[in-house]
């Protein structure tokens, strides 16, 4: 089996051998794909360096039947961009999430649409975090995943804006016990439906689908942890103690 040109980007690499990587690929029509770029960590007899660029699409060409294909050639669509501070961190965040929820060869078009959009913002400007959090839904509806934020998960009754739910993954919305306050893991009905229409600039709306989203997330990656996040959490560390 051979693919040529395939519209993708590079979601992780690692070092195989002297000369070789292993890398997981966000492909158009195939899905995540993993292949052994072999001889691409050494210039090749041209005296030219072989490249895969983060967060940059490139034209992939690969062959191979079983599930560790070989990649043969990796073209550039546009320029690599080399992103920076908050941007960096969230392209790692990014990447480290779609590698790790992303069956092998499971085709989303349209997710992938979503992500080179996010990308293409992300490399021209600072992070967006109402953009994120879109492409954090929509990963998860894609998957199957998708949060409803309309209704009452065990009734289907209408949110009431006044009252705190809690989000239980794979049963939906439920309202809180306690009503007096918001609790930690409950969020308010108002934030909710403001949410499930695309509004995130009313109220608190923007916090907690950071919130909820994060608590869910942290469920479908099963105890792993995210790399990224750490990262992150260090780099902060760092800038206060400057």
């Amino acid at each position: 089996m051979r693919i040529e040109a395939e519209p993708g980007f590079l979601l992780h690499s690692t070092p195989y051998r002297d000369t070789s990587l292993l890398v997981d690929l966000y492909t158009a029509n195939h899905g995540r794909v993993r292949c052994v770029a072999k001889g691409f960590r050494k210039p090749n007899k041209q005296g030219i360096n072989r490249s895969i660029f983060p967060y940059t699409e490139h034209h992939f060409s690969w062959q191979g039947r079983g599930e560790l294909k070989t990649l043969t050639k990796a073209d550039v669509v546009q320029a690599p961009v080399f992103l920076k501070q908050e941007c960096l961190f969230t392209g790692l965040y990014i990447n480290e999430l779609f590698y790790r929820l992303l069956q092998e060869q499971d085709i989303h078009q349209y997710l992938y649409q979503q992500y080179q959009q996010f990308m293409a913002i992300l490399c021209g400007a600072q992070p967006d975090e109402v953009h994120l959090r879109q492409l954090e839904m929509t990963l998860l509806e894609e998957l199957g995943y998708g949060l409803v934020l309309d209704c009452e998960g065990q009734t289907g009754t209408p949110l009431i804006a006044d009252k705190y739910y809690q989000y239980i993954p794979e049963q939906g919305l439920l309202m809180a016990i306690n009503q007096r306050e918001a609790a930690p893991g409950s969020y308010s009905g108002a934030d909710l439906m403001n949410i499930a229409a695309g509004d995130f600039s009313r109220g608190t709306a923007q916090k907690t689908a950071k919130q909820l989203l994060r608590g869910v997330i942290n469920f479908y990656l099963g105890g792993r942890q995210l790399h990224s996040r750490e990262l992150y959490r260090q780099h902060l560390q760092s800038q206060s103690s400057m």
